[in-house]
């Protein structure tokens, strides 16, 4: 089973929910290849397209490689198909224009049955949070959260908004991919912050 996960940083993909999850993928043997610009240490995508198809990997096996590389670039390239791709953080950062060649290119490197497992701000439960504010002693702690999920830096801005009806909308729109409401988890909590949502696409 193939992994992709996309401006993986040091983050590793989680268990999937439940109701996505199966006993198939339960029991395959992984490579991980995860894709970032911040790693030192790496392998070219050519490279590590050259180790998944001549390594045998072990029953339960979990291999990570490692790949220094921008992932518009390596979707355009890449011989490889993944299973599963993990985006945690990531999809706010792609803009609106860039937003339609960016699932297209997902549906160029996965197949029928594979899963998308996508992690971004929930812009309903922002809105909320800007609507229902007070100025007070926890003002400036709540100015910062809103203002780096609604904004982040100039250097990496966030360049798409997001909520359970955007993530559907988006990624059905073509027909490559379907969300189900059941597999749409519109409150989640994620490194130590309580306003993101998670949901998963499948590749038709």
């Amino acid at each position: 089973m193939n992994i992709l996960n996309v401006a993986a940083g040091k983050i590793e993909p989680l268990e999937l929910p439940e109701i996505t999850e199966t006993l198939r993928f339960k029991r395959l043997p992984k490579f991980i290849v995860n894709i970032d610009t911040c790693y030192l240490n790496s392998e070219t995508a050519a490279k590590i397209e050259k180790i998944i198809q001549e390594k045998r990997i072990r029953f339960g096996e979990k291999i990570n490689l490692y790949c220094n590389n921008d992932i518009f670039n390596f979707m355009e390239r890449t011989i490889l198909t993944f299973e599963q791709v993990v985006i945690y953080r990531f999809l706010e950062h792609v803009s609106f224009t860039q937003l339609n060649y960016f699932i297209y290119l997902i549906s160029t490197i996965t197949k029928k049955g594979s899963i998308v497992d996508i992690i971004v701000p929930n812009y309903e439960i922002l809105a909320k949070m800007i609507l229902n504010e007070k100025i007070n002693k926890r003002f400036e702690a709540s100015n910062i959260l809103l203002t780096t999920e609604l904004l982040n830096e100039p250097s990496c801005p966030h360049a798409s908004i997001w909520t359970p009806q955007r993530a559907k909308y988006f990624w059905e729109l073509e027909g490559r991919f379907s969300v189900s409401e059941k597999e749409i988890y519109p409150k989640f909590s994620f490194d130590g912050r309580n306003i993101y949502m998670r949901f998963i696409a499948r590749r038709l």
